[in-house]
């Protein structure tokens, strides 16, 4: 497996991902498109952001998608992140987070928050066991996310 930032044309293979993995395309491919180009702006989110792949072969088998912000006074905010089925549980998830954490602490950032549904337990034990805890119902924040395991 190959971890690097993304670049404009992984989004094609970012959305096919996310369709395949039961997500609705559409919308949320033109999303991923304009994301890394500061052209898609989440909520308080701010201009710095970043995305990385995980790629098997020339494969995008995982991302990882994340901004600058403001919100829940938190400096950073996890938008995206998915790993192919057939790599889950392979450890592609926590490489793709832990390189997004190398990128906030480059950032200066380190309280950084993710929204996860309360009914979502997968990921809710894999942000949990990777040092995020509860921000409220539906956030979790890491308070120094260099120190993800």
């Amino acid at each position: 497996m190959h971890y690097r930032q993304a670049i404009r044309s992984d989004s094609v293979a970012m959305a096919r991902l996310w369709t395949e993995s039961g997500g609705e395309g559409g919308a949320h491919a033109d999303r991923m498109a304009r994301y890394p180009a500061g052209e898609y702006h989440p909520q308080q989110a701010l201009i710095p952001r970043v995305v990385y792949v995980a790629c098997d072969g020339g494969a995008v088998a995982g991302y990882v998608a994340g901004h600058l912000t403001r919100r829940y006074a938190c400096d950073g905010e996890l938008q995206w992140i998915l790993v192919d089925p057939e790599h889950r549980g392979t450890g592609v998830a926590s490489e793709l987070l832990r390189a997004f954490a190398g990128w906030f602490a480059e950032q200066h950032a380190r309280r950084i928050c993710v929204n996860v549904d309360p009914a979502n337990t997968p990921a809710r034990r894999f942000y949990t066991r990777h040092g995020a805890g509860r921000l409220n119902e539906h956030w979790l924040v890491w308070n120094d996310i260099t120190v993800v395991p």
